[in-house]
């Protein structure tokens, strides 16, 4: 494989990312550095007969929840994401382990030129091109001498990171153009034979018409034929005789009681008081945002000027109208949450404008003290006599807004960012102010201005109602006990217990073993691993899932294989049923068949109607008027023109048919476009299929759940 120094010498450079992501993964901290020490002996899995080790899956784990970080860096990482990126780690990791021995065995590889030419010759992967940074910012097309720039500043890093980041990235591209090299392998080798083009094109364009009989097996009456003397010996041996019908995963079912945790009388008590105390230090204090802020369990509160009829809260009519710095509350603003307020400010402000702006956003390229610099150039030049429309239009980073020249349109108070919208509803009109927001640093002009208003900014500390450790003690308390009786009366049944104490049972069923959750408890794998661990009759531990305190019984356990007969007497005797109800019609037109019969006799004799379907092909196993029935399509097919059929034992009921037109099926001529058309169907699925085979033949096995 070339080295960095032969790439420098040959004048090219490697880098990109997928999109922004990849990116920030090349040009930003994403490395980290991995744990120390050995291996563990513990498997998290298995795959081609050899162990996937807990710490190395962890190492990636890890690794993937700081790139997820890194690209959400406004919201909140949840026990949720967190699964779902070890999911794709997981993925990841083992089709590579997968990929890279088929690789081996097909000798799929990339020699140093080809490598060479696809970082830096004329075919440089698209990967590479499409990264902004490494893009001309005026023609918008791809940039060698900046790839170069960056390679060159790869050992100036000190810390070795960026060469990390380099040798990640390369491992990415090179499987990435592997994987592509097999995918097209696997693409050519699709092959349709002509006969195979001549029977899928019959098969969807031959059309049949004909005339039916339905007989709903509801509508015959059970007890009158004795469809339900069903033997012991009949269940059996269709049992027996279908047993690969009745098979089934590995499974549980649970009981669980659910202790609901809500706060007490004294709780509501304490936390008016809390609000209560902060009174006096809210009236006083100068800084009340940070106050505010501290203080509130509202951390998405926003405080913004308002008219007395667009108040946020009814009660706050109360200060507007009261000259005095008086602090309102505490009182209920909403269901369980307590509130204080007081009035931090009241101006004559307009009730909304009309602005426009130039956006310059700082990036790996550019600092924010550049951007400043930018930005001021911009003002001195509108100062000048520059039009700001076109400065904003070639410049603004706010594509939206930068078409129409900057132009934002009219806005009320509060909509934009705070910082925005304080210099757009204090500035004069026509006058150019600078603010900085989290989007980076904007030249604004307000343009038109409503008529001044009085208006009041409102700050409020909000204290959510919630369970006291005392409180949460006492349903601790509650499950423990009730976990204890279980455990102390094995001899009394789980249901006994629960309605002594006037509980309410829940119930999940066939619980897999990597369920995330169980039914109606968000965010409980925990209690999903306690039942893969537990036997039937174990009583769990108290578990603490969010708002309440869960004790869990485990039932049944079901193992992977041969369902139990008793799990599925009720559909075999359904089964058993239907079939006798087929050969009690068969039995009937016997009897009336002595004679040439038709289909309006049959309709007459079982009080039905004679309908007919004018359009059936055989690709189309949904039938008008009928519904998914193969069973019926298939004798429709194999039946001849003008004849009655046997009957037909069908999903909804018995069928007799009659096929009245059926179109000649086509044995000749050019099948040219069937052809071209099953190959790239077969292509379009052909890479997924291939892997599910190769991961089947990799004996892949997964732990997680032992685990997670």
């Amino acid at each position: 494989m070339a080295t960095l120094q032969n790439i420098r010498n040959r004048s090219v450079l490697l880098l990109s990312v997928i999109g922004i992501a990849m990116l920030a993964f090349i040009l930003g901290d994403f490395m980290q550095s991995q744990r120390s020490g050995g291996t563990s002996s513990v498997d998290v899995g298995e795959i081609f007969g050899e162990q996937i080790h807990i710490q190395d899956f962890e190492i990636e784990v890890e690794k993937g929840i700081e790139n997820w970080k890194i690209q959400n860096s406004n919201t909140v990482l949840t026990e949720s994401t967190i699964t779902q990126i070890r999911d794709q780690v997981w993925n990841e990791h083992t089709r590579k382990l997968i990929m890279e021995k088929e690789y081996s065995l097909l000798g799929i590889s990339i020699s140093d030129n080809e490598w060479m030419e696809r970082i830096s010759g004329v075919h440089t992967h698209s990967e590479i091109r499409n990264i902004p940074a490494f893009q001309n910012p005026q023609t918008q097309e791809f940039d060698r001498t900046k790839v170069l720039q960056y390679l060159k500043q790869i050992d100036q890093d000190q810390t070795g990171e960026a060469r990390e980041r380099w040798l990640a990235f390369q491992d990415y591209l090179i499987n990435s153009i592997k994987n592509n090299k097999y995918d097209i392998l696997i693409q050519k080798s699709m092959f349709v034979t002509n006969e195979e083009a001549k029977i899928d094109f019959n098969e969807n364009s031959q059309n049949i018409i004909f005339d039916y009989v339905l007989i709903p097996f509801s509508s015959l009456n059970d007890t009158a034929a004795n469809y339900n003397n069903i033997s012991e010996k009949e269940i059996k041996k269709y049992y027996s005789d279908n047993i690969d019908d009745f098979q089934q995963e590995e499974t549980r079912d649970v009981d669980f009681v659910k202790f609901l945790v809500s706060p007490s009388s004294q709780d509501d008590i304490n936390t008016k008081q809390s609000l209560e105390d902060l009174k006096e230090s809210f009236a006083e204090i100068d800084d009340y945002l940070l106050f505010a802020r501290r203080n509130s369990d509202n951390i998405g509160a926003k405080f913004s000027y308002a008219k007395k009829d667009k108040l946020q809260d009814p009660a706050w009519t109360e200060l507007f109208d009261n000259s005095n710095n008086i602090v309102l509350g505490p009182y209920e603003s909403s269901p369980g949450v307590y509130r204080i307020a007081k009035i931090a400010s009241t101006a004559y402000r307009p009730d909304s404008v009309e602005a426009r702006h130039i956006l310059v956003s700082p990036s790996s390229e550019i600092s924010i003290d550049s951007v400043e610099k930018v930005i001021n150039i911009y003002k001195k030049m509108i100062e000048e006599g520059a039009d700001f429309g076109d400065l904003a239009s070639k410049y603004s980073e706010d594509k939206g807004s930068s078409i129409k020249g900057g132009d934002l349109g009219w806005f009320k108070e509060g909509v934009m960012v705070d910082e925005f919208n304080e210099k757009c509803f204090t500035s004069a009109k026509g006058a150019l102010s600078i603010a900085k927001t989290q989007f980076g640093i904007h030249l604004i002009q307000v343009t038109k201005k409503s008529k001044n208003q009085k208006k009041s900014k409102i700050v409020f500390i909000d204290r959510n109602i919630e369970p006291s450790s005392t409180t949460l003690n006492s349903y601790w308390n509650q499950a423990s006990q009730f976990a204890g009786d279980v455990l102390n009366n094995r001899s009394t049944p789980f249901d006994s217990l629960v309605n002594k104490r006037n509980l309410i049972k829940r119930t999940d069923k066939k619980v897999s073993p990597n369920k995330k959750s169980i039914v109606g408890l968000p965010n409980s794998r925990s209690i999903v691993r306690w039942m893969n661990e537990a036997e039937v009759g174990d009583v769990s531990e108290v578990f603490e899932l969010e708002d309440s305190y869960i004790v869990a019984y485990l039932v049944e356990k079901h193992a992977k294989g041969d369902m139990l007969l008793e799990d599925v007497r009720i559909q075999i005797e359904s089964n058993l049923k239907q079939t006798k109800k087929f050969h009690f019609i068969n039995s009937q037109l016997n009897r009336i068949s002595s004679n040439k019969i038709s289909l309006e006799d049959i309709a007459t004799e079982f009080s039905v109607n004679v309908s007919t379907i004018d359009k059936a092909v055989f690709k189309n196993s949904t039938l008008p008027g009928i519904g998914f029935e193969p069973e019926l399509l298939g004798a429709l097919f194999s039946s001849d023109i003008e004849s009655i059929s046997s009957p037909i034992e069908g999903r909804s009921g018995i069928f007799i048919i009659n096929v009245k037109k059926k179109d000649e099926s086509r044995s000749t001529g050019d099948f040219t476009q069937q052809k071209n058309q099953l190959v790239n169907n077969h292509r379009s699925y052909s890479s997924n299929s291939v892997f599910s085979a190769l991961t089947k033949n990799a004996n892949l096995i997964d732990n997680r759940n032992s685990f997670y």
